[in-house]
């Protein structure tokens, strides 16, 4: 979004009437509210009919050329709500691969959604197929990879200011940066650790934590002796997300469920290795750099068998992986030119669909 306005396209923000903006968006950016579906209890049929006619008259108000809607549940069901066309779904992970497999209104609303939409656009193949098995026309389902600021993300000196300013002078890091929540199994890398040397610690991000995941997070680190060692950081300021991969020996994601993950190529394009859960959208980028890399989810002593074999590298090993990493983003994953091919999708169904159809669209 922010980089189409950055593009000189007029972007609009459609939001829940009670849903919080977070700070930082462009101010060239337009908000537009609305009254969206009630996900709790029972989805009552008075909701959908109220979100219906509710996003309706939002969007009759931007009168976008195309609408898009990030995130298949919930935001997909507003824009197959919405009746309008084109519109274009980016789906993300796991509101293809968990959400639509563990509630039957969740499948149907999914299948409902991709069937109407104009564009289904997933940033991996195992997404794609996903997307494939509820109903999204082939024809109309792209793999396009948004991936990262290569200018941004880079490899480059240690940053020893952050070094000093945390303590961690001697230290051997192990950067773990997805949210600490029960998908992203931040408790595995926990019991990891305790199977690691004693100058090897974790650092972890608090952003976004709901308390009693912290909380349950923290207790686990007590609990195994391990608090030492576990760091929870603050949210990570943008200007230094590239410093902290930069300052890590080795980066861990190992969730449950995931597809493309902008935190696996902002790693790889530092030249950093990462250990990572064996999932197919995972495999599609570590196979081919080293299949020891990926692990099985929700297995701590593979995970510190991985970590120790990345720790126990020599410098030109770790140089020439890093290269390698780096030129695999460089190739697949470079952001200016995804941001250009999904514009030029946009163009496409803008000029191929009438703006405003309803029904099917196709």
């Amino acid at each position: 979004m922010i980089g189409f306005a950055a593009r000189g396209h007029r972007v609009t923000l459609l939001a829940g009437r009670e849903g919080p903006i977070e700070p930082g968006l462009p101010a060239g950016i337009a908000i537009e509210r609305f009254t969206p579906i009630s996900v709790h209890g029972r989805f009552p049929p008075a909701s959908l009919v109220l979100a219906r006619r509710s996003v309706r008259k939002a969007v009759a108000r931007v009168e976008p050329d195309v609408l898009v809607a990030h995130f298949l549940t919930v935001n997909g069901w507003h824009a197959w709500l919405s009746g309008f066309h084109p519109y274009a779904v980016s789906l993300w992970g796991s509101d293809v691969f968990i959400a639509p497999k563990k509630w039957r209104i969740v499948n149907l609303l999914a299948r409902l959604t991709l069937r109407s939409a104009d564009l289904v656009t997933a940033n991996s193949q195992a997404l794609r197929l996903g997307a494939l098995d509820l109903g999204a026309p082939p024809e109309r389902t792209e793999v396009v990879q948004l991936g990262v600021d290569l200018t941004e993300f880079t490899a480059g000196p240690d940053p020893v200011a952050i070094r000093a300013r945390l303590g961690l002078e001697g230290k051997r890091v192990i950067f773990s940066p997805r949210p600490i929540a029960p998908l992203y199994r931040q408790s595995v890398v926990v019991e990891a650790l305790a199977h690691l040397p004693p100058d090897v610690v974790v650092l972890m991000s608090r952003f976004r934590a709901r308390p009693d995941d912290l909380e349950a997070i923290e207790r686990k680190a007590r609990t195994m002796g391990l608090a030492d060692r576990v760091m929870v950081l603050p949210e990570i300021e943008q200007a230094e997300v590239a410093d902290f991969y930069r300052l890590a020996d080795v980066v861990v994601s190992i969730p449950q469920s995931d597809s493309t993950a902008a935190v696996l190529l902002e790693a790889l394009a530092c030249e950093k290795q990462v250990v990572a859960s064996d999932l197919p959208s995972v495999r599609e980028w570590l196979w081919e750099l080293d299949p020891s890399f990926l692990v099985p989810v929700d297995d701590p002593g593979a995970t510190a068998a991985a970590v120790l074999s990345v720790l126990a590298q020599s410098p030109d090993e770790r140089a020439n992986l890093g290269s390698r990493a780096r030129q695999i983003v460089v190739e697949r994953a470079d952001q200016a030119r995804g941001l250009a091919r999904v514009e030029s999708l946009y163009r496409e169904l803008v000029g191929r669909v009438p703006r405003g159809a309803r029904g099917h669209a196709g």
